[in-house]
């Protein structure tokens, strides 16, 4: 008996393979159109999926935005109480008048913002010593300096006046700082330069904005009952013995040699001291001890012992005033090469 078996047409099977790659073929079109090119899908990084929904995007810096918004960070911020703006030799107003409300960290750029007290009225007496807000901004305590090191002051031209907005702001950049920073502290500071500052006696010529070509200027040491109202704990700036103080320009250099012959005890390598340099402006009221003008910076301040003589340098704003003299200090980093 023959058995006759009818195969399925391969003409038709080809069409209805061809028909299901074509569909296949549409659906993935679709799906593609749908989520953009194929190639930019691929490309895209796992991680941009921790990016915070709050962070601001735009056509070109979505992704530059939402990772400044990542980095930045919140530390604690203060007012500087009137007892530490007298051991500061700032006998201005009173900087309670300040309402700090954050402090942001956001690279090495760090923003203080906040109110006034009394629903933003300032009494003239600030306008009078032409206060300004200015920003501190302090390591962790450490051995030392119990309220932390200074790792940095707002400047003149980024210190607003006090009144001139409610709210206000107030910012300043670090560079490779010592430490990292760990608060801010604000305070109202005078400068001498109000709209209703009165008028300089006829014994005595109103100070310059403009500081001399050049010249010595008096330089004297840190004393220790200084050190210690300034929160400086470390080994005493007595060994050291200032020759000159030089102002060129918008420069202050100041040299010198050690006591003893030269020789430094281990002490100050276990703390990591450094050589800073202050400059001041002459006494003037609510500054009996002269405004600071300018300080050293961290990469500017020679390690103590690391040379003699030694030598140190500052530039500064001519903004800020005429410098009157200056006064050097051995101040712990605590990143010596024997620090524990």
């Amino acid at each position: 008996m023959t058995i006759w078996l009818r195969l399925p047409n391969i003409a038709s099977m080809r069409s209805i393979h061809f028909a299901a790659v074509a569909a296949a073929a549409t659906i993935g079109t679709l799906l593609v159109a749908g989520c953009g090119p194929a190639m930019r899908q691929a490309s895209l990084p796992a991680a941009t999926t921790s990016v915070p929904t709050t962070a601001r995007t735009g056509q070109a810096t979505g992704t530059v935005g939402a990772v400044a918004a990542a980095a930045a960070r919140q530390i604690p911020i203060s007012v500087e109480s009137d007892s530490q703006m007298k051991s500061a030799g700032n006998d201005g107003p009173s900087s309670s008048i300040l309402l700090p409300t954050l402090c942001e960290v956001k690279g090495t750029t760090i923003t203080a913002e906040g109110t006034f007290t009394n629903d933003g009225f300032v009494p003239n007496v600030y306008n009078r010593y032409g206060d300004i807000i200015v920003l501190y901004v302090r390591s962790a305590p450490s051995p030392g300096y119990p309220e932390g090191m200074q790792l940095a002051a707002s400047d003149v031209s980024q210190s607003p006046v006090v009144g001139s907005g409610n709210p206000w702001h107030v910012r300043l950049s670090i560079s490779s700082p010592a430490a990292a920073p760990a608060r801010c502290v604000v305070a109202a500071q005078p400068t001498h330069a109000g709209q209703f500052a009165p008028a300089p006696t006829s014994s005595a010529a109103a100070p310059t904005s403009t500081a001399s070509p050049g010249g010595q200027l008096p330089i004297s040491v840190e004393s220790d009952s200084q050190m210690k109202a300034a929160g400086n704990d470390g080994p005493s700036s007595s060994i050291l013995i200032p020759a000159s103080c030089q102002l060129t320009g918008t420069t202050v250099a100041a040299e010198g040699t050690y006591s003893d012959g030269g020789f430094v005890p281990n002490v100050y390598d276990r703390y990591g001291d450094i050589i800073v340099l202050y400059v001041r402006a002459a006494p003037s009221p609510g500054y009996p001890q002269g405004a600071q003008l300018g300080v050293s910076d961290v990469s500017e301040s020679p390690v103590v012992g690391s040379g003699a003589p030694w030598h140190v340098s500052l530039s500064f704003s001519p903004a800020a005033g005429v410098p009157a003299r200056c006064v050097v200090a051995a101040q712990p980093t605590h990143d010596g090469q024997f620090a524990p």
